[in-house]
């Protein structure tokens, strides 16, 4: 009988077996900030991105950790860096991140906003010490190669939409970068705080002094549009614009995206009466409870922790998971994992059954908006082990593999010095996709 030993230490071939698949993947991280935002995205072929960096003092408390947790250290720094707008709860902590260390090798991208702060003056001072330079405007179209066929393309900035639309925008928020990051048949669309205005209000309760421009966005990069570059399906992975506000997030915005799995960076240091997210936003759009317009099925909705101060208007249907990661194979699926390190309101990883696979909603006939329990469709062509998650870890870790033919698995943990401390899986497993969670807790400290 065939057994298969997954090895932690000691084992040159599988951990370059590891690197190799890795390095095939599209790894986007929604960095747990609390009320801000932040994202770091790995593509195929090595390219990185850090796309803004939370509130001022963020970017030392979690940013800089998370990176240095998932193996971006200050020495390995990033290709590009990018502020979706000017408020400080966006780009506060961008200078604190280059003043820990880590260059801008290629560009620092900015939405060519006038709006000044400390923080931003603090960002420009800081990004100009880098390779790449100081910031400079990100033209609409602009697309970033990250290998594999994967891609970042700039549909929107400062109220110009690809194709050659424009929308006229005053607030800064509306003057927000718009992201479509695509590998294959799986699409991702971020908008930083950009607005949807109300248009819907007598549908989903939302109502905002924002203008819309979401809808110009979705609509040029929807098939018939004058840029279109998503599929009829819609996408797979949205950003919830704006955290949740009911400044965003309209229902064309959620009609012709069609996303699997919508995505909302809050948490607390929000003003009071700010209610962040809202429920006219998750319950009545993402959830699609506003049956009359909205017309998709509802999302799998996951935020990073839960809005404070809270009252009435805040929604607590979404599922609080701390930092999310999303893989992408470029072969039909990707995975939804999170860290479950929540600061504010309960850790809901379990109850939202992460870690989940999800098929592209283009790659197999139909939109698929839930997890695909049948492995058998997503054929494994080879072994792979990915990296442990998260990494440092304490007390508990997650461990994926990929099996491509039934066997016997045996999955062993052995410290520094080659002894066997755990034994995590020891039996016969068909073919597929699996993770294993590892509670160290009653080891030693510094095993």
């Amino acid at each position: 009988m065939k057994i298969i030993r997954f090895i932690f230490s000691f084992c040159f071939m599988l951990i370059v077996s590891i690197a190799v698949s890795q390095a095939q993947q599209l790894e986007i991280h929604f960095i747990n900030v609390g009320w801000g935002g932040s994202m770091f995205i790995k593509g195929p072929n090595g390219t990185t991105l850090l796309i803004e960096a939370g509130n001022t003092g963020k970017g030392t408390a979690k940013v800089v950790p998370y990176l240095k947790s998932i193996g971006i250290q200050p020495a390995d720094g990033f290709d590009y860096a990018i502020a979706g707008h000017q408020h400080s709860d966006h780009l506060g902590g961008l200078a604190e991140v280059i003043n820990a260390g880590y260059n801008v090798r290629v560009k620092n991208y900015y939405n060519g906003s006038t709006y000044t702060t400390t923080p931003v003056t603090e960002w420009n001072n800081a990004a100009a010490k880098t390779t790449a330079g100081a910031p400079v405007i990100l033209p609409v179209g602009t697309t970033i190669n990250l290998g594999d066929s994967a891609t970042i393309t700039c549909v929107a900035r400062n109220g110009t939409i690809i194709g050659g639309g424009t929308v006229s925008v005053s607030d800064e928020n509306d003057r927000s970068i718009a992201l479509l990051i695509q590998y294959k048949w799986f699409d991702f669309l971020w908008a930083s705080d950009l607005g949807g205005g109300s248009i819907d209000q007598s549908c989903t309760g939302r109502s905002t002094s924002q203008v819309d421009v979401e809808t110009s966005v979705i609509t040029a990069i929807s098939p018939g549009g004058a840029s279109p570059l998503i599929p009829a399906g819609g996408i797979d992975v949205l950003f919830v614009n704006h955290h949740g506000s009911e400044s965003s997030t309209n229902k064309n915005w959620m009609n012709l995206s069609a996303p699997a799995v919508a995505v909302i960076s809050t948490g607390d240091g929000q003003s009071s009466n700010w209610y962040l997210p809202r429920k006219d936003v998750v319950e009545n759009v993402l959830l699609a409870q506003a049956t009359s317009c909205i017309t998709v099925p509802p999302a799998l909705v996951l935020q990073t922790e839960e809005g404070a101060p809270a009252g009435a208007l805040t929604s607590t249907a979404g599922f609080s998971v701390g930092a999310i990661k999303i893989s992408a194979n470029g072969k039909g699926y990707y995975v939804v994992s999170a860290d479950g390190a929540v600061t504010q309101g309960p850790n809901e990883v379990s109850a939202a059954g992460l870690p989940l696979t999800f098929t592209t909603d283009d790659h197999l006939p139909g939109h698929t908006p839930t997890a695909v329990l049948d492995e058998s469709k997503l054929q494994p062509e080879g072994f792979e082990l990915g990296q442990n998650y998260p990494n440092p870890f304490n007390p508990s870790t997650t461990i994926s593999f990929v099996l491509p033919l039934s066997g016997r698995v045996s999955l062993q943990i052995f410290n520094t010095l080659g002894v066997r401390v755990a034994t995590l899986l020891d039996q016969h497993i068909k073919a597929g996709r699996y993770s294993v969670k590892w509670d160290a807790g009653k080891l030693a400290s510094g095993a």
